[in-house]
């Protein structure tokens, strides 16, 4: 059944695809994969052998090669990075929206699955964290856990941020294939919530919620004070929140 939330209009409120690409690093492979009706680009970037994989879906305005410059980063602290591009983004084809997105997601984690070793963790930061809302609630046993960094927890306030006006209700459907309130308590793999206090794009109050809707009784929260929306990891609290988690779990 269609939502609003397949409407074009939505869609073009939402998504801003960048269409940069750069050539694959040293110590990185970019893989492709098929979803239904798109082919989507995965960059691997693998400089620690057998080290835990951070499979990052990304944020909206961000590519995979954005992240280009951050992988060395990951490295530094025993950890591979992957990063996939959505649909009309960087090498990836197709048009974006977000049902889209949340059902290439699979698709994405199976590729990545195939071509590293090592334990998996799945990161959603911003736009991306439905993405790992909708992994999360599939309690994939293969994932040794998710991080939901500067996420998004409530559908209508995103509504909102897109210039609609929210409806007095979701559909039953609508929660269960978009709303993280609704996929959140279905998993039961442990969750790191990150989320600057400073979010200038997503309250922090959306974090305070993932946090209380995880599914999971291993769950941390982690406020990192004094940054914003795009400067959380800047801050070293946010490393050494991040890296406690993976190499705790990985």
């Amino acid at each position: 059944m269609r939502s609003m939330f397949d409407d074009p209009e939505f869609s073009g409120r939402l998504f801003f695809p960048q269409r940069v690409e750069t050539r694959c690093p040293p110590d990185a492979i970019d893989l492709r994969t098929s979803a239904k009706g798109a082919t989507l680009h995965l960059r691997w970037h693998h400089a620690v052998p057998d080290a835990p994989t951070v499979l990052l879906f990304h944020g909206n305005g961000e590519t995979v090669a954005d992240y280009d410059l951050a992988a060395p980063a990951y490295a530094r602290h025993g950890m591979n990075l992957a990063v996939v591009d959505y649909r009309g983004y960087g090498r990836s084809d197709g048009e974006p929206s977000l049902r889209a997105i949340l059902e290439d997601a699979p698709a994405a984690l199976a590729a990545l699955r195939e071509a590293a070793t090592g334990s998996f963790f799945v990161m959603g930061r911003s736009l991306g964290s439905l993405c790992a809302a909708a992994l999360y609630a599939r309690n994939d046993p293969t994932v040794a856990g998710f991080i939901y960094e500067s996420g998004i927890t409530d559908l209508a306030a995103l509504l909102r941020r897109c210039g609609f006006a929210a409806p007095p209700r979701f559909t039953a459907a609508e929660r269960a294939r978009f709303d993280p309130r609704g996929m959140l308590p279905k998993g039961t793999r442990p969750m790191l919530v990150l989320h600057a206090t400073g979010d200038e794009v997503i309250p922090v109050e959306e974090a305070r919620a993932a946090f209380a809707l995880a599914g999971t009784a291993d769950k941390t929260l982690t406020l990192i004070p004094d940054e914003g929306h795009n400067t959380i990891s800047c801050d070293a609290a946010y490393w050494s929140a991040l890296v406690r988690f993976v190499h705790a779990r990985g």
